[in-house]
C-alpha cells in the first residue's frame, strides 16, 4: 500500500513528522476545520506544546503533545515512532486537564 503524505513537520523533538492523508482525515473529523488551517494548527502543537510524554523513556513507541489553547482547553497529538521513521496518528481535544489515562506515562524533557 502507498500511503499518500500530506506533510512532513519537524516537531520539537527535533524528529520529522510524516502526516499521511488518511490520518489526516480522520483526525480532522474531531475539528472540522479546512486542511490549510488544520495543517497549520497540527504544526503548532508539534513544534510548542505545553508538554511531552512517551511511553518508555528508553524506547518510546508513542509520544503524546499537549498543547494548551487560550481558554485553557488542551488539545494532544499522537505521534507513533517505527523503524522507519515517526508518523501522525491522530489529534482530538481532551478538555479541561490531562486525561488521566495520560498520567500514567513518562515526562520528556525538553
Amino acid at each position: 500500500m502507498v500511503r499518500k503524505i500530506s506533510k512532513v513537520i519537524t516537531c520539537v523533538t527535533g524528529d520529522r513528522v510524516v502526516v499521511g492523508q488518511l490520518e489526516l482525515r480522520h483526525a480532522q473529523e474531531h475539528f472540522l476545520l479546512p486542511d490549510d488551517i488544520f495543517l497549520e494548527l497540527l504544526e503548532r502543537v508539534l513544534k510548542d506544546p505545553k508538554e511531552v510524554l512517551v511511553d518508555s523513556l528508553k524506547s518510546p513507541s508513542e509520544y503524546w503533545l499537549f498543547y494548551r489553547l487560550e481558554n485553557g482547553r488542551f488539545l494532544v497529538a499522537v505521534i507513533k515512532v517505527t523503524k522507519t521513521g515517526h508518523y501522525f496518528a491522530s489529534m482530538y481535544p481532551t478538555g479541561k486537564q490531562i486525561r488521566n489515562k495520560h498520567k500514567k506515562l513518562k515526562r520528556l524533557k525538553l
